[in-house]
């Protein structure tokens, strides 16, 4: 570089683009145990090892490891092909997603009766 020139530099953080902010702040991004893409937090579900059952935590606040699944049985059952829910949550044994199923259930009967209406 000459002497006297003035080095530009790329503004910190690099830009986000509009779909990853919120309210000014970056948007997390975690990844999904079962399609193993990433997306925004708020896009995606967490489950909570709980004895030897899975759980769900809508709310993001019980104790323990999470993990992240897009809110669709094809990720679901991706995850259970790959056994990523014991991994990702490090638990050895079978895990019951019994509740996560339900949840998934109740949720897409919830949006096609909203649709409907």
């Amino acid at each position: 570089m000459p002497r006297g020139a003035v080095a530009l530099f790329k503004p910190w953080p690099p830009a986000v683009s509009a779909p990853m902010r919120r309210r000014g702040k970056m948007e997390a991004v975690r990844t999904c145990v079962g399609c193993r893409s990433r997306a925004q937090r708020s896009s995606l579900l967490r489950v909570v090892a709980q004895e030897s059952q899975i759980v769900v935590d809508p709310s993001a606040t019980l104790p323990g490891r999470g993990a992240w699944l897009h809110p669709t049985f094809e990720c679901l059952d991706k995850a259970q092909n790959r056994r990523a829910f014991g991994r990702a949550l490090r638990v050895e044994g079978t895990l019951d997603t019994a509740a996560i199923r339900s949840h998934l259930t109740r949720e897409q009967a919830e949006e096609a009766v909203t649709s409907h209406e």
